[in-house]
């Protein structure tokens, strides 16, 4: 592939991640994802801090976590507000069942809020069934904090071995890895969360591939902040002792920008074929995607998206979502556990007509006719129905608009009889 070509398929991409993510109000969802962060990050920390507590092993180096997640994931400028964070969590550890079960009610709600952002993006209307959005959220309340703990110990071990001469060379190069720790953390959560979250088949390679992307972005965003307010410190004038809580919440908003902008390039990843196909009639775009269905019906076959966007073409994410809510509400088509689709109806005891009469569409016009492709097999017979439907539809209206409005009242009382 040339050089051009490769730009050309680069910036395509590009331009369709920034599109849909506008289209899908992804700044708007960051800012409610950044009102509902505020009142869930103390019962967030503080059902981290707790089962760290809980674990005798990894309570000594519960302070060592804590320092490491405001330092790498909140810029040099969140100092007072880790202090008074830290400060919120504790007093909340003090708390009785009830006040613990509601904190973690509260942390649950905010993880409910994201998997509602995340499913938009991937055009998921439903969510996961509550047992097992349940125990998905109570595994990432519960297992983050031990595996956070458990990297700490590793680390720490690995430290220690300086103490032996003959393993310096060796821990000299694993401190230059241990630098990367941080990046690799931050790739790995979002990336967890790219693949998890959503209630539907997130393929590996695109979670990663959009986690280690948005942890690229957050540490290039996190560095640019930081720059930011080191040299621009009027907003200390205006908001005095308080600055650091609007600076704190313009850096979370930043933050939801950057996880929301990975879900649409993990989406993209997911399904983006660079397929230049022109728009055309929804109603053939329909006969396209459901002779594919019925191609793979025949052969036993499942249909992914990825199918459906060689066929509909790049520029067709949101016909195939309409397409898609069309086939799911009459029984055609039905999603399966892997996250992919099945013909279900007999198509050969479908009437065509009956069919066309659900649709919102009118029929396509001779103009329309252009864009039928080689592959739309199903054109070679429906085509002439079509075109001998708008000549007789051409015939019948083929008069002067003054004889619709012109008509002899008495003729009127006839046909009326």
């Amino acid at each position: 592939m040339s050089l051009y070509k490769q730009w050309h398929k680069i910036k395509s991409f590009t331009q369709f991640v920034i599109t849909r993510f506008l289209a899908d109000e992804c700044k708007q969802n960051a800012a409610s994802l950044t009102y509902t962060t505020l009142f869930a990050v103390v019962p967030m920390l503080t059902v981290l801090f707790s089962i760290l507590a809980a674990i005798p092993s990894l309570k000594s180096i519960s302070t060592d976590i804590q320092n490491f997640i405001f330092n790498n994931f909140i810029p040099d400028t969140g100092v007072k507000v880790q202090s008074y964070l830290h400060e919120f969590a504790t007093q909340a550890s003090n708390l009785t069942i009830v006040g613990v079960f509601m904190l973690f009610v509260t942390a649950v709600m905010m993880l409910i809020t994201i998997e509602k952002a995340f499913n938009q993006i991937w055009r998921v209307k439903q969510p996961k069934q509550s047992i097992v959005g349940f125990l998905r959220y109570w595994a990432v309340l519960s297992l983050g904090p031990f595996l956070l703990g458990a990297a700490f110990t590793i680390s720490s071990y690995i430290t220690s071995l300086r103490i032996f001469a003959d393993a310096e060379q060796l821990v000299g190069m694993v401190f230059s890895g241990l630098r990367l720790l941080p990046f690799l953390f931050t790739g790995l959560a979002f990336s967890l969360l790219y693949i998890t979250v959503p209630n539907c088949r997130v393929p590996v390679k695109a979670g990663f591939g959009a986690g280690f992307m948005a942890a690229t972005l957050f540490e290039v965003a996190k560095n640019g902040f930081t720059f930011f307010v080191g040299n621009f410190s009027s907003y200390e004038l205006i908001y005095g002792a308080f600055a650091a809580f609007p600076l704190f919440l313009l850096w979370v908003y930043l933050s939801w920008m950057i996880i929301l902008l990975g879900v649409e390039v993990c989406r993209a990843l997911a399904f983006y074929k660079d397929v230049n196909k022109e728009s055309r009639h929804p109603l053939l775009e329909l006969l396209a995607v459901l002779q594919l269905f019925y191609q793979r019906q025949i052969e036993g076959k499942t249909v992914s998206e990825l199918d459906v966007m060689e066929v509909l073409g790049k520029r067709e994410v949101e016909t195939w979502t309409q397409l898609l809510d069309i086939l799911l509400n009459q029984n055609f088509v039905q999603k399966t556990e892997s996250g992919h689709y099945v013909l279900i109806r007999n198509l050969a005891a479908v009437d065509f007509w009956q069919f066309y009469s659900t649709l919102p569409w009118p029929l396509p016009q001779a103009q329309d006719f252009s864009r039928v492709y080689e592959d739309d097999t199903w054109a070679s017979v429906l085509l002439p129905r079509l075109y001998a439907i708008q000549d007789y539809a051409q015939e019948q209206l083929t008069l002067p608009l003054a004889d619709i409005f012109t008509v002899d009242k008495r003729s009127l009382a006839v046909n009326s009889l």
